[in-house]
């Protein structure tokens, strides 16, 4: 059985048995991969600020995850519900900065943008990343580049600084520490490209 999107067949088992978290999951790209797995036989959480418009065969999850309640709520119901996950997708992110280049962002700006692009993937991996220990198996992405979704202002910093992700600032902590401790033949940092299935 197959059902058709874009004019590509997709294998309706494909991703059957699989449990995955979309998070910022009812709109834009975030909508598109949820529905990419739903259509691939998974069962997918998403995750959202507010409800979404559309009517969804996905576990919606109304919670904030840039806040420590919000991750804590999503965590909960993921371990309450699905008894743990297989794929978790970070695609939520935002972005606001003052006009004016580097000099006018504040500490508490800063501290936003952490908030919103950062905070939720370390929360989220690790209060979900033990279920995927013990199984001895998950798949944990993160989309799109610090530049294009923290601070607008990025451009101002010099080209080194500038060519980081933001995950990579949390390398040593979410992707470098988890072979190390539990054995990289299990645990590998993966990118995205590798890990999405072929259309």
């Amino acid at each position: 059985m197959s059902t058709s999107s874009s004019s590509n067949s997709v294998d309706a088992n494909e991703f059957t048995g699989k449990r995955v978290l979309v998070t910022g999951g009812t709109k834009g790209a975030g909508k598109a991969i949820a529905d990419r797995f739903l259509w691939g036989g998974a069962t997918v959480a998403i995750t959202a600020r507010s409800v979404p418009g559309e009517k969804t065969a996905a576990h919606f999850i109304q919670a904030d995850v840039s806040t420590a309640e919000g991750a804590a709520k999503v965590i909960k119901e993921i371990l309450n519900h699905f008894h743990g996950i297989d794929v978790i997708i970070h695609n939520v992110g935002g972005s606001s900065a003052p006009s004016g280049g580097y000099i006018t962002v504040t500490d508490e700006i800063w501290q936003q943008n952490f908030n919103e692009n950062l905070f939720p993937a370390v929360r989220l991996d690790r209060g979900l990343l033990p279920s995927m220990i013990e199984r001895g198996s998950g798949v944990i992405i993160t989309f799109r580049r610090f530049r294009d979704r923290c601070l607008c202002t990025i451009r101002h910093l010099p080209m080194r600084r500038r060519k980081q992700r933001l995950p990579t600032t949390a390398r040593p902590f979410l992707t470098k520490s988890v072979p190390k401790e539990f054995g990289s033949s299990r645990f590998l940092p993966a990118s995205s490209k590798r890990m999405l299935p072929r259309e």
